[in-house]
């Protein structure tokens, strides 16, 4: 309650000597809890913070490293995408499609030294279609990672 509160009790009549010590009351207890409120945090208070604060850093850390696990991965997936598709390009342009062959290399740019490929031209029950597949491989971790595009020609 406020000072204000108090003055227009006053005057609104409330001249009992218990209302008056209600309020002198309440006054001193409102002062002692400004006074304990304004020393600060406790002890449990605080490790409680803390520990929060440790999860929560702990878990963005945690979604940071995926994060970036999973561009890496999308970066060389892109890259052999686009290494199947020119290996595939090359394949179809042969005029050797009618038979069938399996065979397997590495591409011969420096960047691109962490990828080979293998590329499988097999009969279909159709004579005049082949199936091509070509695979490129690359290793992500102890993983063997594989983008594999498949064509009928």
């Amino acid at each position: 309650m406020s000072f204000k509160k108090y003055i227009a009790l006053r005057y609104a009549g409330i001249k009992s000597r218990q209302a008056e010590q209600r309020l002198r009351d309440f006054f001193s207890l409102n002062s002692r809890l400004e006074a304990v409120n304004a020393q600060g945090f406790t002890l449990l208070e605080v490790m409680v913070a803390v520990a929060i604060m440790a999860m929560v850093l702990v878990t963005l850390l945690g979604l940071k490293n995926r994060s970036m696990q999973d561009v890496t991965l999308m970066q060389h997936m892109t890259t052999a995408s686009m290494l199947a598709k020119r290996k595939m390009v090359e394949t179809t342009s042969e005029s050797k499609l009618r038979t069938t062959t399996e065979d397997d290399g590495v591409f011969p740019e420096e960047e691109y030294k962490d990828y080979t490929w293998k590329r499988t031209i097999v009969s279909t029950q159709f004579p005049q279609i082949m199936e091509v597949r070509v695979a490129v491989l690359w290793k992500e971790g102890t993983r063997q990672e594989t983008v594999e595009l498949l064509s009928y020609e």
